[in-house]
């Protein structure tokens, strides 16, 4: 099979594993059949459910958890991939790893904060983790032209207590 999908990627501090669960929760309302790992994700699991931890000496993504709307979109995934189905939905992932060495960036840009004055105070300035994950959202398109994949994005980034603009 091909690869398909759209990746977005982002370097993530250690407040991932919270937001993941944040993230998941609002899946679940949104789809409220949905399936992670292809499997029915129920109440109890949900009410229980955390990041699974991820290897650091795995490949380049040691952990993954898979979203779909149910049995049928996971049938659709095993023959399209990642891919839209009639409906305009269709399967995504997260991908991630934790990294448990130091991360520099000598200069800051783009930055997008709740308020003017935090991407301002950042903007330009250099950046040092400890620790930190790297992650990558894979939809079945693009989120600059697909509204499926945007608001699986969206919802990712507001997870972390940001909106998405």
């Amino acid at each position: 099979m091909d690869i398909t999908g759209h990746s977005t990627d982002f370097v993530v501090d250690l407040s991932f594993p919270a937001a993941m669960q944040r993230f998941v929760r609002r899946r679940h309302q949104r789809v409220p059949g949905l399936f992670l790992y292809g499997e029915p994700l129920t109440a109890d699991a949900l009410a229980n459910w955390g990041l699974p931890e991820a290897d650091e000496e795995e490949d380049d993504y040691s952990g993954i958890v898979t979203f779909s709307a149910g049995q049928e979109m996971e049938d659709f995934w095993e023959e399209n991939g990642y891919a839209l189905d009639a409906s305009g939905e269709g399967p995504f992932s997260v991908f991630y790893r934790l990294h448990a060495k130091a991360l520099r960036a000598r200069t800051v840009a783009g930055v997008e904060s709740e308020s003017a004055e935090g991407a301002m105070a950042v903007e330009g300035t250099g950046l040092l983790l400890s620790e930190y994950f790297a992650v990558s959202v894979l939809t079945p398109e693009d989120p600059a032209s697909d509204p499926f994949s945007a608001g699986v994005l969206s919802d990712f980034v507001e997870a972390f207590g940001l909106s998405a603009r």
